[in-house]
């Protein structure tokens, strides 16, 4: 806000993804993970979600799950994360569903005294949140199932290996098989295990009327098929092998989907200097010129989200792109240009021609943690 550095999220592109997602992958229960102030995209683009197919939304705390109900008031919103005792009002007056991990939360949910929808949540083997014991999962449903106050809305779990080279994921779905067996799951309302990757490769159990679509509805998978090349079939024919021995649960054949990309962080040029050789541009000397440069300052750092091992790393003006130099500053970071380079220049810092998984695999991180590390305070715009 109140300055020329912003995001700018494709809606047209978010909906694309939510409508073939949801038309190839078929649920009840269509939910859009929007958790992480929605990858970094922002609650704008719930309106396109919801034209997309998109008709219930997972989120990981109360205050994301009211910034959906700014945006939508008519479908379901799961907080996937415990609620503390003194914010079920707000899950109550606001029809946000609340997260059942344990007895504990589950009493607390009782005496509060509130009308609450709930979602039981099991532990599978990934050991963070979740009921381990089956008999004390069936006694919680069943004492909220008769109360006049409490509905079961839904029980789910997160698994944490996708079954594409592994055996996790079957030991996953058969732990919560075993967990929820003295539950009839049909009278449950809405039953989800399934995330992007496993919605890709296996079908979904059929006692599951709902699945969570993340990374996929804005743009990215993290299983993609090996290309046609002698290298690809022979790394496929390798997996395949392993797989085999390994005794992995055949998993579909892998594709590629036509998702796009919606997020791009535009800057700007706020001054450009021309150097003399043996000079330095930024803190610590890191970048010491070997001949006249000249060097541009963006309107951009790491306290927004641009980390300082964006140095050496490229942004694009004008559609050439251009290295970082020297440290990223915290508000600020220096980029060695040429003299077409001109003051206010709009800089393209990641998306559209700046590869966000291209920077992520540069950063050694994911393009989840790239996207969401872009802070909340600077602006998302719409289009």
């Amino acid at each position: 806000m109140y300055r020329n550095t912003y995001v700018e999220i494709n809606n047209s592109a978010i909906e694309h993804n939510a409508k073939l997602l949801s038309e190839t992958f078929p649920h009840a229960y269509n939910i859009a993970v929007v958790k992480g102030n929605a990858y970094g995209h922002g609650y704008g683009i719930i309106p396109a979600l919801v034209r997309g197919g998109m008709n219930a939304f997972a989120v990981s705390n109360l205050w994301e799950a009211l910034e959906v109900r700014k945006y939508d008031t008519e479908h379901p919103v799961i907080i996937l994360q415990p609620v503390p005792a003194d914010y079920l009002r707000e899950c109550a007056a606001y029809n946000i569903s609340v997260c059942v991990n344990d007895r504990d939360t589950f009493e607390a949910i009782v005496e509060s005294g509130f009308n609450l929808k709930l979602q039981f949540k099991v532990n599978c083997g990934m050991n963070r949140l979740g009921y381990r014991d089956g008999k004390a999962l069936q006694e919680d449903v069943v004492k909220a199932q008769s109360s006049d106050r409490l509905s079961v809305e839904g029980i789910f779990s997160h698994f944490h290996t996708s079954g594409l080279t592994d055996t996790e994921y079957a030991a996953n779905r058969k732990r919560f098989e075993e967990i929820t067996a003295g539950i009839d799951l049909s009278k449950i309302p809405m039953v989800h295990i399934d995330k992007t990757q496993t919605i890709l490769l296996h079908d979904t159990p059929t006692y599951c009327n709902g699945a969570r679509f993340g990374i996929s509805l804005y743009g990215f998978t993290s299983v993609y098929p090996y290309d046609k090349s002698l290298k690809g079939r022979l790394l496929q024919k390798r997996r395949d092998l392993r797989n085999k021995l390994n005794h992995v649960e055949p998993s579909h054949a892998l594709k590629r989907y036509d998702l796009k990309t919606a997020f791009t962080l535009y800057s700007e040029v706020i001054q450009v200097n021309k150097i003399d050789a043996g000079e330095y541009a930024g803190y610590g000397l890191l970048h010491k010129a070997d001949k006249p440069e000249y060097i541009a300052v963006i309107d951009t750092g790491y306290s927004d989200g641009i980390g300082r091992k964006r140095s050496n790393t490229n942004v694009c003006i004008n559609g050439k792109k251009y290295p970082i130099v020297g440290e990223v500053g915290m508000g600020m970071c220096q980029v060695l240009v040429d003299e077409t380079v001109k003051k206010h220049d709009k800089v393209t810092v990641l998306g559209s021609e700046i590869s966000i998984r291209g920077i992520a695999r540069a950063l050694g991180t994911t393009t989840y943690e790239t996207m969401t590390s872009v802070k909340s305070e600077i602006d998302r715009k719409y289009i």
